[in-house]
């Protein structure tokens, strides 16, 4: 065991210095404007992790005091994670703005019922109430972005290299934690060490991807909310694209309704 607490602690190093790299990439190459929650939720990560370090030296790492700078630290973590896949999903849909007005609903919808269930099976203690926050949180956010690449494949909608390559690292790290987190609330006591071992090399993983995706600057033209002309949708894929249009513009009608009524 306590040679997994030594790889466990180098591990946790490595991952400090490329969550640094990350934030000096994200700055260097500007895309931090383009990626600003997802930038937030690198740089809560990157401090949570001296906040840890330091409460783990200061009060020892079984001590409760460090115990309860862990959970609430994560549970801001939980927190902009959530708002970098919502920007995620942004960035791919911002340009159809009735499909949007729907998406942003069900992400919000989503989040309250994930933060609400939690609360309700929580069993007393808030460090439950986190560990299942982050379950629901992560599960949620695997579904959604399974979803948001249905979407795109099905209308051919054009995914920017980046976005996908960071989408696939909150993918994989949400399904690694959902399995994690679900066997930590069984064997709590048992499986901890292991726990942050693992975790620590999902995140490592998700990192280098991310830090590989954002080494050069991206375009913000890239981004803009700006439909293609009808004269190139009716020489591509005139089908396809004429059924997008026409899911977009049912759901602004439908927001415009539902503001009426208002």
């Amino acid at each position: 065991m306590e040679k997994v607490l030594i790889f466990d602690k180098a591990l946790w190093g490595l991952t400090i210095f490329l969550n640094g790299g990350l934030l000096v990439l994200l700055l260097y190459r500007k895309n931090h404007l383009i990626f600003p929650f997802f930038f937030v939720y690198v740089l809560s990560n990157f401090l949570q992790g001296f906040v840890l370090f330091e409460s783990y030296r200061i009060w020892g790492f079984g001590s409760p005091v460090s115990s309860g700078i862990a959970w609430g630290t994560q549970g801001v973590v939980i927190f902009a994670r959530a708002l970098a896949v919502a920007e995620i999903c942004h960035c791919l849909l911002a340009k159809y703005r009735g499909i949007w007005s729907l998406a942003w609903r069900i992400l919000a919808f989503t989040a309250t019922f994930v933060l609400l269930s939690s609360l309700a099976v929580a069993r007393g203690s808030w460090q439950f109430a986190i560990l299942n926050s982050d379950r629901g949180m992560e599960l949620a956010i695997a579904s959604v972005i399974v979803v948001l690449f249905l979407f795109a494949h099905y209308y051919e909608v054009a995914v920017e290299p980046a976005v996908r390559t960071i989408a696939i690292g909150f993918f994989l790290y949400s399904c690694f934690l959902v399995l994690n987190n679900t066997i930590l609330e069984v064997w709590l006591h048992r499986y901890s060490n292991l726990w942050n071992l693992l975790g620590t090399l999902a995140f490592l993983a998700s990192l280098l991807l991310w830090n590989w995706a954002l080494r050069g600057r991206l375009a913000e033209s890239a981004f803009e909310p700006a439909m293609l002309s009808d004269g190139i949708y009716q020489t591509a894929a005139p089908e396809i694209n004429n059924r997008l249009k026409a899911l977009n513009k049912n759901l602004v009608h439908l927001l415009h309704a539902e503001r009426k009524r208002s």
